[in-house]
C-alpha cells in the first residue's frame, strides 16, 4: 500500500464524512467495540471469534502485512468499518487476492462499503493482481452480491447448504470474482442519486 494515498477523506452519500486509513499497531480496542456494534449472527459468520478481545489482540501482533492489507474507516475516532485484501504466497495462485468489507449497521446503505471497495480494487491493481474474490452467504448479503455484480464481480460458483448458522441451519455460499484491468471504472459514478453498490 502506498502510505501516501493515506489518511484520505470520503464525503459518504448522507454528506457525513470519514477519514479511510490503514489499520494499525493501537487499534485493538477501537477494532474490537466496532465487532461489538455487530449482531450476534454477524460475528458468528466472521473469521474467528471476534467477540474476544484477546483473539483481536493477538491477530494484529500475527498479522502478515506483506500479505494483508486492511483498511479501516473512522469516524471521530470511532471505526465503523474495515475492507481486507489478502494477498497468496507467490505460487500458482499468486495473482489471486481475497477481499471482504464489514460495516456496522447504522452506516450500512451510505456507500462505505463501495468506497472501500473501491480502494481495495485500486489497490489490488497496483501490486499486480488479477483477480479478486469474495464469499458471500446468499440470503444474508443479497444487496451485497447485487453490488458486487453492479461492480463487475460475476458470480463463479455457489456452494449449496455449505456453512451453518448459530441455529445449525445451513446457508448456500456465494463466490463471487473480479477479473481486473488497468483503467477500469464504474460508469455509473458514486453520486446521491445512484443506490449504494455495497452496504
Amino acid at each position: 500500500m502506498n502510505q501516501k494515498d493515506y489518511p484520505k477523506e470520503i464525503i459518504l452519500k448522507d454528506g457525513t464524512g470519514v477519514t479511510f486509513r490503514p489499520l494499525r499497531k493501537g487499534d485493538e480496542t477501537p477494532l474490537f467495540e466496532m465487532f461489538k456494534e455487530l449482531s450476534d449472527d454477524d460475528r458468528w459468520f466472521t473469521d474467528g471469534d471476534v467477540s474476544d478481545f484477546r483473539v483481536i489482540d493477538q491477530w494484529l501482533k500475527r498479522m502478515d502485512q506483506e500479505r494483508m492489507t486492511i483498511l479501516v474507516a473512522v469516524l471521530e475516532g470511532r471505526i465503523i468499518a474495515s475492507a481486507t485484501l489478502i494477498l497468496n504466497e507467490e505460487s500458482a495462485r499468486g495473482h489471486i487476492g481475497r477481499v471482504s468489507v464489514t460495516v456496522v449497521p447504522s452506516f450500512r446503505t451510505k456507500n462505505l462499503g463501495t468506497w472501500l471497495l473501491f480502494d481495495l480494487m485500486n489497490l489490488a491493481i497496483s501490486v499486480g493482481l488479477e483477480i479478486l474474490v469474495m464469499e458471500l452467504i446468499e440470503d444474508r448479503d443479497a444487496s451485497g452480491i447485487r453490488g458486487a455484480k453492479r461492480l463487475d464481480f460475476f458470480q463463479e460458483a455457489l456452494l449449496k447448504d455449505y456453512v451453518k448458522d448459530r441455529q445449525g441451519n445451513y446457508h448456500s455460499l456465494v463466490i463471487m470474482v473480479k477479473r481486473l484491468y488497468l483503467g477500469w471504472k464504474y460508469k455509473g459514478g458514486l453520486t446521491k442519486d445512484n443506490p449504494a453498490l455495497i452496504d
